[in-house]
C-alpha cells in the first residue's frame, strides 16, 4: 500500500465513526452515509495534494461543520416558503411574498433556529449543532417565532 493510503485509512479508521454519528445527528442516516463519504472524499482529494494539515481531526471536522452548513443552506434555499402561518400560530392571510421577506429580514440565527424547528430536527439535535442547551433552543425559537410574528404585522400593515 502507498503512503497515501496508508494515511487515508489511519484517518478514516480514527474518524469515520464520529463523522458519521455528527451527521446522524444532524439529518438522520439517509444523509449521514452520503455526506460521510463527501467529508472522507474530500480527506483524499486533500491527501492526494500533499498539503496535509497538522491537525487530522479538526480538519476533518471542520470539513464536516462546512458540509453540514452548505446542506442546510441548500434546504433552506429549497424549503424558504415551509414557513408558513399555520407552522408559527399566526393568523391566516400572508402570501408567500410577506412571508418570505419577513422571514428574510430575522436574525441569521433566528432563520437558522426556526429552519432547523421545522426540518422537524429535536431542541436536543438543534443544541448538539449549535453547541447550546436544548432549554437554550426552545426559549431562542420562541423568541424567534415572536419576531416572525411581528415581522409579518408590519409587511401585513405596510410597515416595511
Amino acid at each position: 500500500m502507498s503512503y497515501s493510503e496508508n494515511l487515508f485509512n489511519s484517518v478514516y479508521d480514527e474518524l469515520f465513526d464520529d463523522i458519521y454519528a455528527y451527521f446522524n445527528i444532524c439529518f438522520g442516516k439517509s444523509f449521514a452515509d452520503d455526506l460521510s463519504q463527501e467529508v472522507f472524499l474530500r480527506v483524499w482529494k486533500i491527501i492526494e495534494s500533499n498539503n496535509n494539515p497538522e491537525n487530522w481531526r479538526a480538519w476533518v471536522f471542520r470539513c464536516a461543520v462546512n458540509l453540514k452548513n452548505d446542506t442546510l443552506r441548500k434546504k433552506y434555499t429549497v424549503n424558504q416558503t415551509a414557513f408558513t402561518e399555520e407552522s408559527i400560530s399566526c393568523d391566516g392571510g400572508f402570501d408567500a411574498v410577506h412571508i418570505k421577506s419577513a422571514f428574510a429580514n430575522l436574525k441569521a440565527e433566528e432563520r437558522e433556529l426556526l429552519s432547523l424547528k421545522s426540518f422537524g430536527f429535536t431542541s436536543e439535535e438543534t443544541g448538539d449543532m449549535l453547541g447550546i442547551s436544548a432549554s437554550a433552543v426552545r426559549t431562542r425559537v420562541q423568541k424567534a417565532k415572536q419576531s416572525f410574528k411581528e415581522l409579518l404585522g408590519e409587511k401585513e400593515n405596510g410597515n416595511e
